[in-house]
């Protein structure tokens, strides 16, 4: 089987990474470069504690495998699980952490509800006057997004892969199913074409016939300069959206989750900063003066009613593999890809069924 996927992401190159393990001749094709995408601007946050039922099984199994491909492909992912603490500035946000972490533990996850006074004891410079309560795992915590991608680009490139960056596709070849794609000048032979590009996906599908609405967000993030490492879960304001966590260098790393936009654009703007740095400063009031060294922007999507859009259209041989939403992608991308190298291989997965594109 001849499989090509349309972008490099974590979400493609785990897809391509266990295909090319089920023995599928495998070729990925990258508009740009790796890291150019989502996955390579994102903060990095993992955890289980995900607010759609549907994605939390994906979210545990990620987080098993996180433990088990860097020794597999042998190389870091430098993921550092200090916990994950999601707060509420507002009551009605506070009654959705509660039902949250009910669904939450149900499923497995061991998040629980705590008081401000116990997020303190995490996060020793909270204001906690800024919050009304919280949820907290310590399963959980950040990674770092590149060596996620370099590692899996590896094990993929040692499984016989074929990854083609700076190749954008122009054509997918359709004649009463999917033939291959052209990319280059050149045309591709391809039994089965994936479609991985995220924000970028709606296009793609649009080269395939099939029309795809996933919604199109944009995030900024930002850097400040590096203090002594004090910040050690990841901390996520469900009110504001602002997030905050703090590199092993020391710098605070956070941003605002992303918004809907109608065109495809990485500018980052003042609007962004100003409202970041007001309300990180009142959840750590310590944070005030410090340099904003860099901030950038992100573009990544959504499935039209919130989840990801993963399985066979009905072109023939043509599968999505998108809209993995808000801060999810990088949490589910590895599982999700591993259950759809295997719908591709044996032509059915009941495991995926809640987010076939045909639920539309």
């Amino acid at each position: 089987m001849r499989v090509a996927i349309i972008g490099a992401g974590v979400m493609g190159l785990s897809t391509a990474y266990y295909l090319a393990k089920l023995g599928a001749e495998v070729t990925v094709f990258e508009q740009k470069y790796l890291l150019y995408g989502a996955s390579g601007r994102n903060s990095g946050g993992i955890t289980p504690m995900i607010d759609k039922k549907e994605l939390i099984p994906f979210a545990l199994k990620s987080l098993e495998l996180y433990d088990k491909l860097p020794a597999e492909v042998d190389f870091n992912f430098l993921f550092r699980k200090d916990g994950y603490v999601k707060v509420a500035a507002s009551d009605s946000d506070a009654e959705k952490l509660k039902r949250d972490v009910r669904v939450q533990n149900e499923l497995g996850v061991k998040s629980r509800i705590i008081e401000p006074s116990e997020v303190k004891e995490l996060v020793p410079d909270l204001n906690t006057d800024s919050i009304v309560l919280a949820s907290y795992c310590s399963e959980s915590g950040v990674i770092f997004p590149w060596p996620v991608v370099w590692g899996l680009a590896k094990g993929c490139r040692e499984n016989g892969v074929e990854i083609k960056d700076q190749t954008a596709v122009d054509e997918i070849v359709v004649e009463g199913g999917v033939k291959g794609v052209r990319a280059g000048g050149e045309f591709y032979k391809a039994d089965i074409v994936v479609n991985a590009a995220g924000a970028w996906s709606n296009k793609v599908s649009e080269k395939a016939g099939v029309k795809l609405e996933n919604k199109i967000l944009k995030e900024e993030i930002c850097v400040t300069e590096s203090i002594k490492p004090y910040l050690d879960p990841y901390l996520y304001d469900i009110t504001y959206g602002v997030y905050l966590s703090q590199s092993a260098r020391g710098e605070i790393v956070g941003g605002i989750t992303g918004r809907e936009v109608e065109e495809i654009s990485t500018d980052s703007t003042l609007e962004f900063a100003a409202r970041y740095a007001k309300r990180a400063t009142q959840l750590i009031p310590k944070l005030k003066g410090l340099a904003m060294l860099r901030q950038w922007a992100g573009v990544y999507d959504e499935g039209k009613d919130g989840l990801p859009v993963v399985g066979f259209t009905e072109v023939d041989g043509f599968v999505q593999a998108n809209g993995l939403g808000k801060h999810t992608g990088m949490i589910v991308a590895p599982a999700l890809g591993r259950e759809l190298a295997k719908l591709i291989v044996k032509g059915d997965n009941p495991n995926l069924k809640e987010f076939s594109p045909r639920r539309f």
